[in-house]
């Protein structure tokens, strides 16, 4: 009944740097899980507090908006790694295999390229909150703070997204 959607110990990289890769995707997987679950744990905790104490947690809103970005950003290098991510294959399901490959290839190299111009816009992005001092309404939070795990996830994103052009171009083993 509770099958796993995805098990893959056969898929595991063989090469050094896959394997080193893969290790930082999945730690930043399990980053990703936890601050979902902190959030959900504080949302809980405040509709709890509001309901029955009329106390929620102050600035619950900013910090889900906050963490959600984080979330998500901190995922997206092991879904490149495990090839996790959407296909809509609709007029290639009965292409040549050549054909969808190259398809994978230029894909992951224009994704590989958004990571990287994402990371470097990010972090000049940061930066400019930090020397403006930008802080949240409420908790007055430095805006700064939410952006500064996602610059190395989409670092990491743009390395993932390399590292499956190349085991495609070369045919390696992942």
């Amino acid at each position: 009944m509770a099958d796993a959607l995805y098990v893959d110990k056969d898929a595991e990289p063989t090469a050094l740097v896959g394997r080193m890769l893969n290790k930082v995707c999945r730690a930043f997987a399990v980053g990703s899980g936890l601050t979902l679950i902190l959030m959900s744990l504080m949302s809980l905790t405040s509709i709890v507090g509001r309901s029955l104490f009329s106390k929620p947690i102050l600035g619950d809103y900013e910090l889900v908006q906050m963490m959600s970005a984080v979330a998500v950003t901190m995922a997206l290098p092991f879904c490149q790694m495990v090839r996790g991510h959407i296909i809509v294959d609709f007029f290639t399901v009965h292409a040549p295999k050549k054909f969808n490959r190259a398809c994978d290839i230029v894909a992951s190299l224009a994704l590989s390229v958004a990571g990287f111009v994402f990371a470097w816009r990010i972090t000049l992005g940061m930066l400019d909150l930090h020397d403006s001092g930008d802080a949240s309404m409420l908790l007055n939070l430095p805006t700064w703070y939410g952006y500064l795990p996602m610059v190395p996830s989409f670092f990491l994103l743009g390395c993932a997204a390399l590292y499956t052009v190349w085991i495609d171009i070369t045919g390696a083993e992942a």
